[in-house]
């Protein structure tokens, strides 16, 4: 596989249009009438403390960075592996999600005794947005 071609030859449309998805997926799953409560209670947060964005636009510009990269890897894997379609690239980006992120932060906030609810909450997250992602560049592709 040649990465500079196959970066050349991405759907950038697709590209963008999945790192928008991803990024409002987070805003909505986060959002405290979805997981946003369940999240903040477990890391012990008032509603005001949730909804204050006050110094948080590092991590906003990092949330957008980190969708961009994981669609352009998802993208990259779905050329380099010849998987096309919607069904197909969900099931690649939950796989992807499955084994990488749910696992690590399984063990990572196991052992850092983080309450299970926020890992469920975070590693559902990863799942359904990789999933997204993957389904959208199959939409693409």
């Amino acid at each position: 596989m040649n990465i500079i071609l196959e970066l050349q030859s991405l759907n950038y449309i697709g590209v963008a249009v999945a790192t928008i998805v991803s990024y409002v997926l987070g805003f909505g799953w986060y959002h405290w009438a979805i997981f946003g409560e369940a999240w903040a209670s477990a890391l012990g947060l008032t509603k005001e403390e949730a909804d204050n964005t006050e110094g948080l636009g590092g991590a906003f510009v990092i949330s957008l960075i980190s969708g961009l990269t994981k669609t352009i890897l998802i993208a990259l894997l779905m050329s380099a592996t010849n998987i096309s379609g919607v069904l197909s690239g969900a099931f690649l980006g939950a796989v992807i999600a499955t084994v990488l992120t749910v696992t690590s932060l399984g063990y990572y906030n196991g052992f850092a005794r983080t309450p299970s609810k926020l890992t469920l909450i975070n590693s559902a997250h990863s799942v359904v947005e990789l999933a997204l992602i993957g389904a959208v560049i199959g939409i693409f592709s």
